[in-house]
């Protein structure tokens, strides 16, 4: 299955849009498993710009639906591996 995610982040003072299309793992549990892909995502993009503290403005999957919140909350709390 392929997902879209749009991820919008604060790097200290300049702003980014990034994502697009992800391949995910079966079985796919829709917004909760987009988040986590979405923050590996910013995880990887992190350690890209010499592991600065980001700011997650806003993270959109399929379009319309928000998963910022959750987002937050994996980045906040850390450490996540997806495994299936």
């Amino acid at each position: 299955m392929t997902i879209n995610i749009d991820i919008y982040l604060k790097l200290e003072d300049k702003y980014y849009q990034k994502g697009g299309r992800f391949s995910t793992l079966s079985p796919f549990n829709g917004a909760v498993d987009a988040a986590k892909y979405a923050y590996i995502y910013i995880k990887q993009f992190k350690r890209e710009h010499g592991n600065k503290e980001v700011e997650i403005d806003k993270v959109i999957y399929e379009e319309s639906i928000d998963i910022t919140r959750a987002v937050q909350k994996l980045y906040k709390n850390g450490n996540l591996y997806l495994v299936k």
